[in-house]
């Protein structure tokens, strides 16, 4: 059990592959294929390493995307504030609020 999860365990050494996957030429496996969740008492497949990869990279996008509207607000704002305290006359009127 030890040795096989040595033998699948990407290592930096090797550039971020796994001995199993150099040495046979083949994709390395995940360690799970399958694990329980308790929850449902059904066994979930584990997703294949390109799958997660991709999931990854939406997340990524996702949380910058997110901060990139913080930002935007953040900037915003700040220049409101810069425009009152300069004193200039500020109004702020949406299209609902006229009617």
């Amino acid at each position: 059990m030890v040795q096989s999860s040595l033998n699948h365990t990407a290592v930096p050494s090797l550039g971020n592959r796994a001995p199993v996957e150099l040495f046979t030429g083949l994709q390395c496996p995940t360690p799970l294929k399958e694990f329980y969740l308790p929850e449902t008492g059904e066994l979930q497949t584990v997703p294949d390493s390109d799958a997660i990869d991709e999931f990854l990279e939406k997340l990524r996008s996702s949380i910058h995307d997110m901060h990139k509207d913080v930002e935007d607000q953040r900037e915003k704002q700040r220049l409101l504030n810069k425009k009152r305290q300069r004193g200039e006359n500020l109004v702020n009127l949406q299209w609902a609020t006229l009617f």
